[in-house]
């Protein structure tokens, strides 16, 4: 019986924990500050000095799977066209 009480209180306390949800990490690359590159090729692209790590995919691009706040990731369509930008 003291068992059942004791797994009781224990379950209690568990549930009066406070729980903390993880935040969204804040993107650090810049990538809002880069949408004025919205609709440059490929090659337009490329001429660019970056200041950070950066990557340029097209639609049949590999990629990594690796996750980093200060890459800048700029996504093509078929015609090498940027179409999105954002950090990773």
């Amino acid at each position: 019986m003291r068992i059942y009480t004791a797994l009781a209180v224990c379950l209690a306390l568990i549930a009066c924990q406070e729980v903390t949800v993880a935040k969204k990490p804040v993107e650090s690359c810049g990538a809002e500050d880069m949408s004025h590159l919205m609709g440059l090729q490929r090659a337009q692209l490329e001429s660019i000095a970056f200041s950070q790590p950066h990557r340029i995919l097209g639609p049949n691009d590999p990629m990594t799977k690796d996750y980093r706040l200060d890459r800048v990731n700029f996504y093509l369509d078929d015609s090498g066209t940027v179409v999105r930008i954002d950090c990773g």
